[in-house]
């Protein structure tokens, strides 16, 4: 993967625009991101999946030290912090532009505690011990080192730790199956012609007639990280922690149904908000009957029990002494309980008069 590409398109303002502009983003709809973080905290009645994480599995607040993966502009830590959630917090990203505006943004809103780095977390140790909790907000989709990294979050994480992250978990590179790409298709032509007027930059003003459905080869093209290895993360996460909740959030249909057009759909225009519902219901029913996977969710986990694997590792050579030390013990005692075995059958078959 070309990391500076990925750094680069990350750092450009542009491209956050493009994506992420009230009358593009799907998220951007505040009727949709209000329906996303019901789904996202699992019905309990939290504004947001991160004030549900805070306050459902921290107990004791404020933490002493937090990480957030993949910060971005520093949104989360901003909310973590006005929460109260943590005494100390430190975030990475691999965008140099990022990091400075997280960093600016923090400053202007007086906030001291979170210390922001340029990092390229596929290749960095977290420490052991560090972290109360550690978090990814639509980040972790990005990474496709998955088990080494989640192997060494595991190795930061405090006993007792959590991990939280709020993701894309669909297909690589969005190629999706044709069940969903059918489903899309046939929603967006439910869409009455008068709300799908385009906000895309490409065809601004313009009827779409066709729901932008990506091309996977150039989703790869323009940003090698784009969901490199998202269908992975619930296996990968699930070898290494417990999963305590797991929260369908959606986005299945939604998130490309909806992309490009979303400045159609306005909390004035009462037309709008019954498409918007309807698209709901229809998104929802496919998920919650097991028709299609939800492509987002909100997972809560914490680390298995055992010693945390990591590929590649180099350890010193009285840690490796001591470990086969500790193996060759476990050979002889299974040896001893062998023998012992064996004995108890050979005394058994004597008294019952047959040869050994």
């Amino acid at each position: 993967m070309d990391k500076q590409k990925v750094a680069e398109r990350w750092s450009d303002s542009a491209v956050a625009f493009d994506a992420f502009s009230p009358e593009v983003y799907w998220l951007a709809i505040p009727a949709v991101q209000a329906r996303h973080q019901r789904r996202a905290c699992g019905g309990h009645n939290y504004p947001s999946w991160v004030e549900y994480c805070v306050r459902e599995f921290m107990p004791t607040l404020p933490a002493e030290r937090m990480l957030s993966i993949g910060c971005g502009h520093g949104a989360l830590e901003r909310q973590l912090h006005a929460l109260g959630a943590f005494g100390a917090c430190d975030a990475y990203d691999i965008a140099p532009a990022a990091i400075e505006g997280a960093r600016a943004a923090a400053t202007y809103s007086g906030i001291q505690s979170i210390a922001y780095e340029i990092c390229d977390v596929e290749h960095f140790d977290f420490g052991q011990d560090r972290y109360d909790a550690i978090w990814f907000n639509g980040s972790l989709h990005h990474i496709a080192a998955l088990e080494p990294v989640l192997n060494r979050v595991r190795l930061a994480l405090k006993p007792g730790g959590m991990l939280f992250f709020n993701e894309y978990v669909g297909a690589n590179h969005f190629a999706f199956p044709p069940a969903q790409r059918d489903a899309i298709a046939q929603a967006f032509h439910l869409i009455p012609p008068a709300y799908r007027k385009s906000f895309a930059p490409h065809d601004y003003g313009e009827v779409a007639m066709h729901a932008p459905l990506p091309d996977p080869i150039e989703v790869e093209r323009v940003d090698p990280s784009e969901a490199v290895r998202s269908s992975d993360i619930l296996s990968v996460v699930s070898s290494t922690f417990d999963i305590i909740a797991l929260n369908k959030a959606g986005g299945t249909l939604l998130q490309f149904l909806l992309s490009g057009i979303a400045g159609n759909f306005r909390a004035d225009d009462p037309h709008s908000m019954r498409l918007l519902n309807m698209l709901f219901e229809i998104e929802d029913s496919l998920i919650d009957t097991g028709a299609l996977p939800s492509d987002f969710v909100v997972c809560v986990a914490r680390p298995k029990p055992g010693r945390a694997f990591i590929p590649g590792e180099t350890r010193s050579a009285s840690a490796l002494q001591t470990e086969l030390s500790q193996i060759r013990q476990s050979l002889a005692d299974l040896a001893a309980d062998a023998s012992d075995a064996r004995g108890q059958i050979d005394h058994l078959r004597q008294r019952l008069g047959r040869p050994c």
